[in-house]
């Protein structure tokens, strides 16, 4: 198993916010949180009233070498702390899971963002293959992109609450 974990803390930003960003997305939305960089990210088919089962698409550039576009399925959604979403390609789930986990602390909210790729057990033997596509540059522009992210969503969060008060 490959796992690849970013944490930060976002000053000026509160889980709650995050949170509901991220569960209910919008291609207008992703897309104003960093322009040319994030292209989209909607729910293609609603799961429950709490959006577990939803299955979305995303679409966006890691730096500019990586384009990383994929359906997921949201396999937990727990207000306002934790979303997992489960990759899937052409209907059948992956060994690919991203966590995003959110806690508020002093001044801010407190970032996860965990990827794991690959198989447990006797299904490792095929991670070295993930391994040529999930290189250390890949690793690395994925860990600059959350640095650079996770502050832009505060301050899109924050540009929309002051334009919404106008």
């Amino acid at each position: 198993m490959i796992t690849h974990i970013v944490e930060l803390t976002v000053p000026n930003a509160d889980a709650r916010s995050f949170y509901d960003f991220m569960i209910n997305p919008t291609d207008e939305r992703y897309s104003q949180w960093w322009p040319g960089e994030h292209l989209q990210f909607h729910i293609v088919r609603r799961g429950d009233e709490n959006h577990l089962g939803d299955t979305v698409f995303m679409d966006e550039f890691i730096g500019p070498e990586r384009r990383l576009t994929f359906h997921a399925v949201v396999a937990e959604a727990s207000r306002p702390n934790k979303i997992t979403w489960r990759m899937k390609k052409a209907g059948v789930l992956l060994p690919a899971t991203v966590d995003l986990v959110l806690n508020d602390c002093e001044g801010g909210v407190h970032v996860r963002h965990e990827l794991r790729i690959g198989f447990g057990g006797i299904g490792k033997i095929l991670d070295p293959f993930i391994r040529l596509y999930f290189t250390k540059s890949f690793r690395d522009a994925l860990e600059e992109h959350c640095k650079i992210e996770w502050p832009k969503l505060a301050n899109t969060l924050f540009l929309n609450i002051m334009e919404a008060k106008i």
